[in-house]
């Protein structure tokens, strides 16, 4: 069981890279267009991406209705793939509320979210453009092309999670994969869920041959990757840097958390279980960009008479991203389950904006009798 939860953590490790391939795919672009517009046109590139975090570690947290008698108990390792929606693979720029500032300059409105192609070549061009004190017209001082996608449309986000029955008709969950670092990336998950039997308590249904119960559940996971040193543009005949020999440090800080309710019910029939569950989940995603990023502005201080004056200048911008994404969807999952001696094994799929498909595998002792005095 060690080697493979060592196996489902370098999965994982295999989803954050994923993840740092939009990390590294100079995200200081983003800010030629300045910090309110590089912030709208960042979120919707990054969207799916943060809603496929919160759908996938709001699945996988069951698969029966049955609730764990006293002592008793199941590991669970489940990897959850993730469908990303046809929709969420373009967005349209000219929906975003940009600036007069920010303009597209090659006639393209359509571009990839994170999820779409991986190539580039249709997406839009934008341009900053100012105004030089005691110019007529304005003046393109930065430009971007949109960057591309991944080129796939599913994701995979494993979990392992420890069930323990604490009586009463009710289990409790803990959901943990330890904290993977490497030289530039740290990431982790631990999530909380309780499930208990409802039947007992219905007269009428509570001897009748199935199993009702609801469930409810926390997970958050944190990830943060380190980025390639920046260096900014060094000076020219046109712009002024006082740093040139600066290295600059940035990192991504990324956490979602998530919570689901719902209602099960199952019936076990030999050694086959179907399950079905009903219910809500929600996620919030904040995402932010830290450290300092050299970006090249207007030089408000341009003296054209001056020789020694330059129209553009290195500016410093600290922490300069901070995005929040948050979804809400209802969900029904059905599945079914086989149970051989000690170990089970599970599949099903939560129909929800962003699809689910879970399989898994475990260790699960339904009870513990208590010692014979």
């Amino acid at each position: 069981m060690k080697s493979v939860c060592r196996k489902i953590r370098l999965v994982f490790f295999s989803a954050l890279v994923s993840t740092n391939v939009f990390s590294q795919n100079d995200m200081s672009s983003f800010l030629k267009v300045g910090i309110d517009d590089g912030n709208k046109v960042l979120s919707a590139y990054a969207t799916p991406i943060f809603k496929t975090f919160g759908a996938g570690i709001n699945a996988g947290w069951f698969n029966t209705a049955k609730v764990h008698g006293l002592g008793g108990f199941s590991l669970t390792i489940c990897p959850n793939v993730i469908l990303v929606p046809s929709t969420d693979k373009t967005f349209d720029v000219s929906t975003l509320g940009m600036s007069n500032n920010t303009r597209v300059i090659n006639g393209k409105n359509s571009s990839t979210t994170f999820f779409g192609s991986n190539s580039n070549s249709n997406n839009p061009e934008l341009g900053s453009f100012i105004r030089y004190p005691g110019a007529a017209t304005d003046s393109m001082l930065a430009s971007f092309k949109l960057p591309q996608g991944i080129g796939v449309s599913i994701f995979m986000i494993p979990t392992a999670q420890l069930a323990v029955g604490v009586g009463l008709g009710t289990e409790v969950s803990i959901r943990y994969m330890p904290q993977i670092k490497t030289n530039d990336i740290s990431a982790g998950i631990i999530g909380f869920g309780i499930k208990h039997d409802i039947k007992q308590w219905i007269p009428g249904i509570k001897l009748m041959p199935f199993d009702l119960s609801v469930m409810a559940a926390f997970t958050r996971l944190d990830a943060s990757v380190q980025l390639t040193a920046l260096k900014a543009d060094q000076p020219t005949s046109n712009i002024d840097n006082p740093n040139p020999n600066k290295t600059y440090l940035q990192s991504t800080n990324f956490v979602s958390s998530a919570y689901t309710v719902n209602v099960l019910l199952s019936k076990k029939l030999s050694i086959f279980t179907p399950y079905l569950g009903l219910g809500f989940q929600s996620a919030t995603t904040e995402f932010a960009l830290k450290g300092e990023y050299p970006i090249t502005d207007i030089n408000t201080n341009y003296n054209p008479l001056d020789p020694l004056s330059k129209p553009k200048v290195v500016r410093e911008l600290k922490d300069p991203i901070s995005l929040t994404s948050t979804f809400s969807d209802l969900r029904a999952t059905a599945g079914f389950r086989f149970k051989l001696a000690l170990f089970t094994f599970h599949a099903d799929y939560t129909l929800a904006k962003y699809p689910v498909a879970s399989i898994g595998i475990g260790l699960h002792i339904q009870s513990l009798a208590p010692p014979k005095l």
